[in-house]
């Protein structure tokens, strides 16, 4: 992998270039026995090349090892950024910093320097 984006850089191959950039908690709101967070998960394409308009890209979200939800994003445009939601409710017992959370980039098995040269940070952790 790291060949190929010495490769890339080398030859000066235009990429699409995706990253996760920031995962946090908008809101944290106490109903009951239940506290709901609220985690904006913002994804920038850092490349110089648009992504194909027909692809299925997502944010898939983990959590203690499970996928819990997938997340729909637009294909990006060089240096275009989209901003997803993720919500969630717990035991407002639950002591903060107990919950891990991990959201990766998922391109549903497509493939190229249109998709993404696997040069940005396609999983990102938070803690809540």
């Amino acid at each position: 992998m790291l060949a190929l984006m010495l490769a890339a850089a080398l030859n000066g191959a235009s990429c699409a270039t995706p990253s996760i950039v920031s995962a946090t908690v908008l809101s944290a709101t106490t109903t009951g026995a239940l506290k709901h967070y609220t985690i904006a998960v913002t994804v920038t394409n850092k490349g110089s090349v648009k992504q194909p308009g027909d692809l299925l890209e997502s944010v898939d979200v983990f959590q203690a090892g499970q996928r819990v939800d997938r997340i729909g994003l637009q294909p990006l445009g060089p240096k275009q950024s989209q901003t997803v939601n993720y919500s969630f409710d717990r035991s407002a017992e639950a002591g903060d910093g107990t919950t891990d959370l991990i959201f990766t980039l998922d391109f549903n098995g497509r493939t190229g320097n249109d998709v993404d040269c696997r040069g940005g940070k396609e999983a990102l952790r938070i803690t809540v």
